[in-house]
């Protein structure tokens, strides 16, 4: 936590990963840290906190993930040019993202959509497609059935264990921070999703949707919707997540699909820095760069789960 004069100006959560067999911890902060990033002086003295408290700790290497745009340039040269970190070999969370600024009252939300999104979005309605927030515990079974059926669809492999992805999302919906939300029709599931909020955000981080009834766009209407409640919430941002880089941006990408799908919805394409490493014990951060992809291949294999 960074404070100034008693307040709180900037924030990180580093998480531990045990390295082993190369001795100490990874630290990496997931999403952040959040900082007041044109204020130089308070950058640089979080992250020499950071680095004090993770070398008594033990820890090799810090990583982080934060909200900084690639045209930030006077912030990227400070991180890597003078504060030590480097571009780190993956990139754990999406690096282009579309976001939806929800300032805008709904309407004004609704005119900015492309033609074709706004039509299916009121086509739904007409249809009698629904949008329900039931419990976790009771949806969480059929939202997983669904993620499963969207897989086989789009022919991608699922990377989280179902007990993971269950009990990440159980934790944020029981802190107020996760909501999960069906499409209905009739009775029948068509589409879900489930979001996370922090702060002044929404994020889109799981969605899923039916074989059935797809001419009735669930998928369409089912995002407005969820717009709409975040932003009677007070929350400013919704974070529609995976797009692809701009130097990708072509119909050969695996996430063209989905782009122009969010594309639809009138938000603006980021493209952050993605993930950074900030060496803090030199040769053992060395040794764990050298053994990492082996290590993250092997963690795939004999867990079934991601290690980051």
């Amino acid at each position: 936590m960074l404070e100034r004069d008693g307040e709180v100006v900037g924030l990180g959560q580093f998480l531990a990963y045990n390295t082993a067999p190369v001795p100490g911890d990874l630290w990496y902060c997931t999403k952040g840290p959040w900082l007041p990033w044109e204020d130089e002086e308070a950058v640089r003295a979080f992250f020499e906190g950071v680095v004090a408290v993770a070398g008594r700790k033990g820890a090799h290497t810090v990583k982080i993930e934060p909200e900084v745009l690639e045209q930030q340039e006077d912030v990227k040269a400070l991180l890597l040019d003078e504060i030590g970190f480097r571009k780190a070999r993956y990139d754990l969370n999406h690096k282009t993202t579309l976001v939806v600024d929800l300032g805008s009252p709904e309407v004004d939300l609704l005119a900015q959509m492309k033609g074709k999104t706004r039509y299916n979005v009121r086509l739904a309605v007409r249809k009698g497609v629904e949008v329900v927030e039931p419990g976790f515990e009771e949806a969480w079974d059929t939202f997983f059935e669904l993620m499963q059926v969207t897989a086989e669809r789009n022919g991608f492999v699922i990377r989280r264990s179902r007990e993971y992805l269950h009990d990440s999302m159980r934790a944020m919906y029981e802190a107020h921070q996760g909501s999960i939300y069906f499409a209905m029709h009739e009775g029948e599931p068509l589409a879900a999703v489930f979001v996370f909020a922090f702060g002044e955000k929404c994020w889109y981080i799981h969605g899923a949707s039916s074989n059935e009834k797809r001419n009735l766009m669930p998928t369409y209407l089912l995002q407005w919707e969820v717009m709409c409640r975040a932003k009677r919430r007070g929350l400013k941002r919704y974070d529609m997540v995976a797009v692809p880089r701009p130097e990708n941006l072509n119909e050969d990408d695996p996430l063209w699909g989905v782009y122009k799908f969010k594309l639809g919805f009138g938000g603006e394409i980021l493209d952050f820095l993605g993930c950074l490493d900030l060496p803090v014990k030199s040769a053992r951060a060395a040794a764990w760069r050298k053994f990492e992809p082996v290590y993250y291949r092997l963690y795939q294999k004999l867990k079934n789960n991601v290690f980051y």
